[in-house]
């Protein structure tokens, strides 16, 4: 597939302070693309060098095989952004708010309604079209944040941390609406989160961390290298030794947690093994490891404490 963004050795520095430290990394056209990292790990400088917001200090990056220091105009035709917090007035309608966004780009009179049936079509907010846009709620906003993101039809959707805030049903929506766009209209997704576990379907995950790269892979691949299973027993009160002794039988390590032991990247044989003491355990839990620990597990291993 095609690089519709390709960043090449890209450093920033602010005050003898490095932010962004020599990355490099590719986004093929139509991909869903996470960039993760805990706060202050370059993420924010990386997407406003690629939306032309912030120079680079050196390096290079293109986007859709525009270089973004002589060609700034025009990438910012290919781009839309939906930041942390929300950028549309509160006083203005989201018919008002996404109009005047739209005559930044040049989108008015029929040319202007066309479009906006189309796109509250698509996003599902026709109902409220004439509310005041403080007046809606954070899933609502988010919604409507990322119509005005999409008007101009951008070749590329920049999502920074879109579902902070935002209660379970609210985000679940976002990312109903992100795989819409990226299956049903082609768009290129690049998507910041600190969620591992929300980049679940991304095509290719990459984590910074003091502005340097410190793992990529697909989800599955970071979740096999950085997480590990784990299973809690526990005992009865007065069998706690005797169940470590059995543990150690088996023999596998373990961490005593209070009441309980840990157990962690158990085999199922080892667990089928452990359950046969049965009268020793009141009861147990087994947890697969998921993209969240392997998170934890990438910044542990890169100096960084959680």
């Amino acid at each position: 597939m095609t690089s519709i963004i390709s960043v090449k050795n890209l450093k920033k520095t602010y005050q003898q302070r490095t932010v962004v430290d020599n990355l490099s990394f590719d986004v093929e056209e139509g991909s869903l693309f996470s960039f993760l990292g805990p706060n202050g790990a370059g993420k924010s400088t990386t997407i406003n060098i690629i939306c032309t917001v912030l120079k680079s200090s050196s390096g290079e990056v293109f986007i859709d095989g525009l270089d973004v220091r002589k060609h700034s105009q025009d990438i910012r035709k290919k781009i839309g952004v939906v930041y942390q917090h929300n950028v549309l007035d509160n006083l203005l309608t989201v018919s008002e708010n996404l109009r005047f966004r739209a005559s930044l780009y040049g989108i008015i009179g029929n040319e202007f309604e066309n479009r906006l049936e189309e796109v509250a079509n698509q996003l599902d907010f026709k109902n409220y079209l004439n509310q005041p846009f403080h007046t809606l709620s954070g899933g609502q906003k988010r919604r409507v944040e990322i119509a005005r993101a999409i008007f101009h039809e951008p070749k590329i959707l920049l999502l920074d941390e879109p579902t902070t805030g935002l209660d379970p049903e609210s985000r679940k929506t976002v990312w109903e609406i992100i795989g819409t766009l990226k299956n049903n209209f082609g768009m290129t997704i690049f998507l910041t989160t600190h969620y591992l576990e929300e980049a679940r379907n991304s095509d290719l995950i990459t984590v910074i961390n003091q502005g340097r790269i410190v793992a990529t892979g697909t989800a599955i691949t970071l979740q096999k290298k950085y997480s590990c299973d784990r299973l809690f027993l526990y005992p009865y009160k007065e069998t706690m030794e005797q169940l470590i002794t059995s543990v150690k039988n088996v023999p596998l390590s373990y961490k005593i947690s209070d009441d309980h032991l840990i157990i962690e990247d158990p085999s199922i044989g080892n667990v089928r093994e452990i359950l046969k003491y049965d009268s020793l355990i009141d009861s147990f839990e087994y947890f697969k490891g998921n993209l969240d620990d392997a998170f934890i597990n990438i910044l542990k291993q890169t100096g960084d404490s959680v």
